[in-house]
């Protein structure tokens, strides 16, 4: 009988579902909004900056937008291993950022927290440098 449960759970281990940072999808620099609500990132342990650090310059504190495209600007060290950004808009993946500026779109009207953080070149590495701002979409 134990010998059963052992066969069942081996079997149950490789049909879970793929996480989402292995569904992301790395080619595009925005993604909409249906699409980031599907894509929950788990909590990340963040790595060590080694030198990388990131500023958001735009949208700034408290700014409105009157559409669902919110466009961004940020300034990018990338030290030893940073690469790239990745942006969370309260705390939900929305894209990735390889230039220092793009359009995150399908943001939903409200009062949002935008959180940009430094990636290492494997796309899952997220390093303990990051910045945030609050923005309202109208």
């Amino acid at each position: 009988m134990n010998r059963r449960w052992l066969i069942l759970a081996a079997v149950s281990i490789n049909v879970l579902p793929l996480s989402a940072a292995a569904q992301h999808d790395h080619g595009k620099s925005t993604a909409p909004a249906a699409k980031a609500a599907t894509e929950k990132k788990p909590p990340a342990t963040l790595k060590p900056a080694e030198g990388a650090s990131i500023k958001i310059l735009a949208p700034t504190k408290g700014q409105t937008f009157k559409s669902d495209k919110v466009e961004i600007r940020y300034k990018l060290t990338k030290g030893k291993r940073g690469h790239h950004a990745h942006a969370y808009v309260d705390g939900e993946l929305m894209g990735m950022f390889e230039s220092e500026k793009g359009t995150l779109n399908g943001v939903k009207p409200g009062k949002h927290v935008l959180e940009l953080r430094v990636v290492a070149d494997d796309h899952t590495t997220e390093l303990d440098a990051k910045d945030r701002v609050e923005f309202v979409v109208k």
